[in-house]
């Protein structure tokens, strides 16, 4: 008889879900019903593994997400005061944060794993709460007894009485004690406030003298006789921190004075000049107005004042040496209005306002110079006016001509100082009109401050009047300057005398600039 072959199947590793079998054995002499009452139980199982897996895997999503919202919870509620005010807002956002996060389960089975899961590491956030909160409360305690010993200290030195060291030491130990009864330090640590009291009171002491004067109180310090209970490390850092408190102070009373000089000096300028056109000086009663208490100052704007009184005040100018004090303050060499300094070539310092009025500085030269001087304090201002001396600088040789215009006309310096500080007080303005720095000084715009230029610049059809000044002032003898002969046009004459090439100099350097359009200077 035939043997009957059975078949089974093959089975192989999977990575199904608890290594379930996928391919299902049945043997063929069993009927089909009881061949597939197995298969479809293994089937059942396999699905109830994976819902629940799936489950997880989405509780777990949620846990991830709470979890950080309760780390932020917990942050926050460290920072507050006592551990009662921690753990209620902590408590608080807990129960909101489950409950959200509740919320979006799919099913109860999802809901009640993260629930249990979250809840596992709540006792952790609580304690980690409790404790910060714990050490605040501790620091807040403590702090609010060394504030209250600090004032006490302080109120003690400021007074204008002697103080009784003891009554302060008393109840100084009595706010410490307290401390102590609460638990929050022990007795070494109220025997180490006791011996630092004496350090504490002569450290007030101390930043007392230096509220006025720091550099004074660096100097008490330098003597180890002085404040003998601040020794050590605790000297050397007050002293550090005293030292850049009195550069500080100096600084401050520095700019101060500065601010006060240039001002006032500014004032008393302004005033003089509007006496109706003409300069007359002021009485001593008026002039007291203007003094601040300085010395040299006050002594320098009496000598101005008595150059104007008695007839001795010059009021040409000289731009060269107006250019010179512009350097000086743009490099911080100079700093108030009646500071001494050195021009090049001099041997005796002075300072802008005892110039003004010997034939360098007129009234307007100083009154320009205290307004640089004064935003030279400001370094937004000392940027912007950097820009417009610049700007100037490039005018200068439309101004100057050439150097033969430059050397005979007599007005050039009063022309060159007007010429600027006229632009200055546009650019100024501009500036107060919140017109910006470009469009002041770029020729195309509609604010160009030097749009009327050309009025400024010397002109070589004046060359004949200014020789003729020349030799009036001089009294030159004629004989040394060549005369026009009988008929001679101007521009034969110059022709002549070889300045004819000059005045083409000149002429070409305008029309080289185009600044000024058809018909130049």
């Amino acid at each position: 008889m035939p043997k009957i072959p059975t078949f089974t199947t093959q089975a192989r590793p999977t990575a199904e879900i608890g290594a379930i079998k996928s391919s299902l054995q049945i043997s063929p002499t069993e009927t089909l019903g009881a061949a597939l009452t197995p298969a479809a139980k293994q089937l059942s199982d396999f699905y109830i593994k994976e819902k629940e897996i799936s489950n997880k895997v989405e509780a777990g999503k949620l846990l991830g997400n709470a979890t950080q919202e309760i780390y932020e919870l917990q942050e926050q509620s460290k920072l507050k005061s006592t551990p009662d005010e921690g753990i209620i807002f902590f408590n608080e956002g807990y129960k909101n944060i489950v409950n959200k996060y509740k919320q979006q389960a799919g099913n109860d089975f999802i809901s009640k794993y993260f629930e249990i899961n979250l809840n596992s590491n709540k006792p952790s956030y609580v304690s980690n709460v409790l404790k910060q909160t714990r050490s605040n409360m501790v620091s807040a305690r403590v702090n609010q007894v060394t504030n209250r010993v600090q004032n006490k200290i302080l109120n003690a030195v400021e007074n204008e009485n002697d103080f009784d060291f003891n009554t302060l030491a008393n109840s100084v130990i009595s706010d410490y004690q307290g401390l102590v009864d609460d638990g929050l330090i022990g007795e070494l640590d109220l025997q180490s406030y006791k011996t630092n009291l004496p350090k504490l009171v002569e450290i007030q002491q101390v930043k007392k003298i230096a509220r006025s004067d720091a550099y004074a109180a660096v100097l008490a310090l330098d003597d180890p006789k002085n404040f003998t209970q601040i020794t050590g490390e605790d000297r050397d850092n007050l002293i550090s921190e005293l030292q850049t408190k009195a550069t500080f102070q100096s600084k401050r009373i520095e700019l101060f004075n500065n601010s006060k000089i240039n001002e006032n000096d500014k004032e008393l300028i302004n005033q003089l000049k509007i006496q109706n056109n003409n300069v007359l000086g002021l009485d001593e009663e008026s002039l007291q107005r203007y003094k601040i208490g300085d010395v040299e100052f006050d002594n320098q704007i009496t000598e101005l004042n008595n150059k104007i009184v008695n007839n001795k005040f010059n009021f040409n100018t000289n731009y060269n040496i107006n250019s010179s004090i512009i350097e000086k303050i743009s490099r911080n060499e100079i700093k108030n209005a009646k500071e001494k300094f050195l021009l090049p070539g001099e041997t005796e310092p002075k300072s802008i306002i005892e110039r003004t009025g010997d034939g360098s500085l007129n009234l307007e030269d100083n009154n320009f110079l205290s307004t640089f001087l004064t935003r030279s304090n400001n370094e937004i201002f000392k940027k912007q006016d950097k820009q417009f001396f610049k700007y100037f600088e490039n005018l200068t040789p439309l101004l100057e001509g050439n150097n033969f215009l430059k050397f005979f006309d007599t007005q050039y310096n009063s022309k060159a100082s007007t010429l600027r500080q006229e632009l200055y007080s546009r650019y100024l303005k501009g500036l107060s009109e919140n017109i910006t720095v470009e469009n002041l000084l770029t020729p195309t715009s509609e604010n160009y401050i030097a749009k009327d230029i050309k009025n400024f610049l010397p002109k070589t059809s004046d060359l004949s009047s200014i020789i003729e000044d020349i030799i009036k002032q001089n009294k030159i003898d004629e004989l040394t300057v060549p005369q026009r002969l009988p008929g001679e046009t101007q521009e034969q004459y110059l022709e002549r005398i070889g300045m004819k090439k000059k005045s083409k100099e000149f002429e070409s350097l305008v029309i080289e600039t185009g600044e000024f359009g058809e018909g130049g200077a």
